[in-house]
């Protein structure tokens, strides 16, 4: 966030097959990535995070295909709210209403690792930059990296979290 200093975590427990995140990403220029980032912070309006009703995805119409809500359950539970139709695509799926734990049900470790990253933006309150290859889908050769922000409620409690992802394809040779 503008003057305050950006710490990277990379600690090796939060590595997984090629999955990784990076908590208040330094230098993100994604053209999918830094212009969501730019709109929630200029809606934090000075506050330490946007509430939910601050942020209205028309604002960022070029970018609907890719961005995504997040609802945090009790019991360190995530439900897709939101997904955008990129995402969809890529992944062949709509999760749309679905919890981390249903959508990754064959790859518990994934579902493990999606859990502790979300844990991490609820918790901390921070950006999370989350990347890696679609190894639960078969399609490592394509990497997504997305970025997880989080939303405050009017009792200034985390209950979403609001972000965007961009893909790209691995190059071989």
């Amino acid at each position: 966030m503008p003057g305050e200093s950006q710490t990277v975590v990379q600690d090796p427990a939060k590595t997984l097959d090629g999955l990784s995140y990076f908590i208040d990403p330094p230098h993100l220029t994604q053209p999918v990535l830094r212009p969501v980032l730019d709109y929630w912070e200029e809606k934090r309006s000075g506050r330490k995070l946007p509430l939910r009703s601050d942020i209205d995805p028309l604002e960022l119409k070029a970018y609907l295909p890719h961005l995504f809500l997040i609802d945090a359950l009790p019991g360190a539970e995530f439900r897709y709210r939101v997904v955008g139709g990129e995402i969809t695509e890529r992944y062949g799926r709509n999760s749309t209403g679905r919890t981390v734990r249903e959508v990754y049900a064959g790859f518990p470790l994934i579902a493990d690792w999606l859990t502790d990253m979300m844990l991490a933006v609820t918790r901390l309150a921070r950006p999370v930059l989350a990347s890696g290859p679609l190894t639960a889908i078969g399609k490592e050769h394509v990497l997504s990296e997305a970025l997880h922000l989080p939303l405050a409620d009017a009792a200034g409690s985390i209950k979403q979290i609001f972000g965007a992802t961009c893909y790209r394809t691995r190059r071989h040779g």
